[in-house]
């Protein structure tokens, strides 16, 4: 089943994010990431968690995740992350395209703080692969 392109635009409910000083020293373990503060990938934590979660579960969608693949990933950072703070997470529908039997679908993550001020954007393409 393709993905509704007219779903194209969509966002998704505004979700509260908190940067948990304990997920952050995981995370930063996992990473090596060793000068301290909060990792600036670790924008991708909030982006599953309170974002693309939601698109996941959209049936309206009509997305097959177990035919996705991660195809890209970028980031656009307007200040780092605090420990402790509390993050507004959207995700919007950039754009949906197709190219043979393969979707792409392009997502935009906006984090915000809780004065509204936007503290990084994410954008995930994902591939969908066609049935075989």
């Amino acid at each position: 089943m393709p993905l509704d392109v007219a779903l194209q635009g969509r966002t998704y409910d505004e979700m509260p994010f908190v940067v948990e000083p304990e997920r952050v020293r995981a995370f930063a373990d996992a990473v090596s990431h060793r000068t301290g503060g909060v990792p600036p990938t670790f924008v991708t934590v909030a982006e599953h968690a309170a974002g693309v979660a939601s698109v996941i579960a959209d049936t309206e969608l009509g997305l097959d995740f177990a035919r996705v693949v991660h195809g890209e990933q970028e980031y656009e950072w307007h200040r780092s992350m605090r420990a402790g703070e509390t993050l507004r997470v959207a995700t919007t529908i950039e754009s949906i395209r197709g190219r043979g039997a393969m979707e792409f679908l392009t997502l935009r993550t906006d984090l915000r703080d809780v004065d509204g001020a936007l503290v990084a954007t994410a954008r995930s393409t994902l591939i969908v692969r066609g049935a075989s």
